[in-house]
């Protein structure tokens, strides 16, 4: 049988990747991470609980497996070079999983049941997420769900670092569909609102009305908080001059009611609110993109993050869209 260059070749780099699994070990991770945010050899050994010099073996033997230098040795710190910070994301990654399944496993030991870590916009906790958990509870009563909420960009670099089974969320970059597969599940309009007993006229009719007023809007590049940008700028205006930026929606809804501010959020987290707010006749020509479900490509999930995902899936083609 001949084999060709290619396949040798091949061959050759498959048997590197055995060798290098085989040799590669979780402390080898762990000082990586610590190294790559204390750099300083000193404070990761103690992070590890370690001596300096078994520290500084630990690294020139990852070092040696990999092949590659990580680290620009200083006179009183470490500096960590490219390939030290892509393998550092990798730590980071496999430490994160590792923990997940220590936690899931005692979780299963104890109750027969895992744990489901799930990411959620804000929009979602105002109906279809409880719904949906308390569907999931029908059948697997002894789940443990737990649920982190913030914001899209926030929630994605965290599920690239294998933090969560998966999140609801929306795409904030282009570049976001050759990391993560999205399996839309609604759209959500935006509305421009104030408190109940606001200063704002319900005769307010554009953004060129409200543009002096005084306005709350989140801090991190949101796809609302770029929307409103771009309507802003579409009318030929910048950001209102009196701003104030928070992080929390939470935040923004009691600066909204109590500092008579106006703000833009999804229409079902207003509407969420009771009569604590009034939605201002302002149409927005722009709308979001879908949210959905997002995980991480070719990323293998559990049952339990399954079935929650065909539980979001039904409840979402039964909720009414909004025009």
């Amino acid at each position: 049988m001949v084999i060709s260059r290619d396949d040798a070749q091949e061959q050759a780099a498959e048997r590197a990747r055995h060798r290098l699994v085989g040799r590669l070990r979780l402390k080898h991770l762990r000082l990586i991470d610590a190294l790559a945010r204390t750099s300083s050899l000193r404070q990761a050994a103690v992070a590890m609980s370690l001596t300096q010099p078994a520290a500084t073996k630990i690294l020139q033997d990852l070092e040696d497996v990999l092949g590659v230098q990580l680290f620009t040795r200083r006179a009183r710190a470490i500096e960590i070079n490219d390939f030290g910070r892509f393998v550092a994301v990798y730590a980071r990654r496999v430490l994160g999983e590792t923990q997940r399944f220590g936690a899931d496993l005692d979780t299963l030991v104890r109750s027969g049941h895992g744990t489901l870590t799930i990411g959620a916009i804000m929009v979602t906790a105002a109906g279809l997420l409880p719904a949906a958990v308390l569907e999931l509870k029908k059948t697997r009563p002894a789940v443990s769900v737990r649920i982190v909420e913030s914001s899209s960009d926030r929630l994605l670099a965290d599920l690239a670092k294998n933090e969560f089974d998966f999140v609801l969320a929306r795409f904030v970059r282009p570049q976001d569909s050759l990391q993560f597969e999205l399996l839309p599940l609604n759209d959500e309009p935006l509305c421009i609102f104030t408190g109940r007993d606001g200063p704002v006229s319900q005769r307010s009719r554009s953004l060129a009305d409200l543009h002096g007023l005084s306005w709350v809007i989140q801090d991190s590049p949101t796809p609302t908080r770029r929307l409103l940008e771009a309507e802003f700028g579409g009318e030929g205006l910048g950001l209102p001059a009196d701003l104030v930026r928070v992080s929390s929606v939470y935040t923004m809804l009691n600066m909204v009611e109590k500092a008579g501010m106006v703000g833009v959020l999804p229409r079902a987290m207003v509407d969420n609110e009771g009569e604590r707010f009034r939605v201002l006749p302002v149409r927005l020509k722009s709308a979001l993109s879908p949210y959905g479900i997002v995980t991480r490509r070719g990323m293998e999930l559990t049952s339990t993050a399954q079935d929650m995902m065909a539980i979001l899936q039904r409840l979402a083609r039964k909720r009414p869209r909004r025009g």
